[in-house]
């Protein structure tokens, strides 16, 4: 089975890919920088107890080549944990940018997958309904699929893969607004706190052509009342 998810995960990344790089290399109005490498960095707190899981966390993001902040935001997030493998998410953001800032409210179905006793392999599969409204009364509607695949290598690492795209409803456009892959690990510093870190890249539209990102991802995680009735979902909203 873990062979199987693995090919799988591949041709998905492929497909993505060859389509988006295919409407890119038609477009003759591209006047953005092909590549940008960006720099992700984010803290958050987690609280477990029983069925519920609630987390907070604070994010940077900077961009042109890691000289200028492209964002921060706020995010709050509350997860029932139905049963073994479904987990209902609402969650809030609030981004602020350079010109702008934008609240979203968003309400997440997380479905999760186990095998080889149970902890040693997790597919987690999120499924995300999003607006987005901008201070100046502005909104749009998105969804968005990931696909997260994580493997308990010892009592202190994990391996992970993601990758996923987002549909956006708007005015201005309506269709695939990114996708993106990462591939990474998660080293446990102890029972409670983490350190995540991983490498991303992205293809961006911006209607008339797509441009692409990449770079590093770290995330320092920090638990309070671990104590789940069932196995959490190991995954993240970037």
């Amino acid at each position: 089975m873990t062979k199987y998810f693995k090919i799988l995960f591949l041709l998905f990344i492929l497909f993505l890919s060859n389509s988006l790089y295919s409407q890119n290399t038609s477009s003759t109005a591209n006047t953005e920088p092909s590549w940008d490498n960006q720099f992700l960095v984010g803290n958050k707190f987690v609280w477990d107890k029983g069925k519920w899981r609630y987390s907070g966390e604070l994010h940077f993001r900077l961009k042109n080549d890691v000289q200028s902040l492209n964002q921060y935001y706020i995010e709050g997030v509350a997860t029932y944990m139905y049963n073994e493998h479904l987990e209902i998410v609402p969650d809030f953001r609030a981004t602020v940018f350079p010109d702008r800032v934008e609240y979203r409210p968003g309400l997440g179905l997380i479905y999760k997958l186990f095998w080889k006793r149970k902890k040693n392999n997790q597919l987690v599969q999120q499924t995300k309904w999003q607006t987005d409204i901008v201070n100046t009364g502005y909104y749009d509607h998105a969804i968005r699929y990931m696909l997260f695949y994580n493997y308990e290598l010892s009592d202190k690492w994990i391996a992970q893969t993601a990758g996923g795209v987002l549909y956006r409803f708007s005015e201005s456009h309506t269709g695939i607004e990114f996708i993106r892959a990462l591939i990474g690990a998660t080293y446990k510093l102890n029972k409670n706190n983490s350190f995540y870190f991983s490498y991303f890249v992205g293809a961006e539209n911006r209607v008339t052509h797509y441009t692409f990102i990449g770079g590093p991802l770290i995330q320092f995680v920090f638990r309070f009342d671990n104590n789940n009735k069932y196995i959490p979902a190991q995954y993240m909203n970037f």
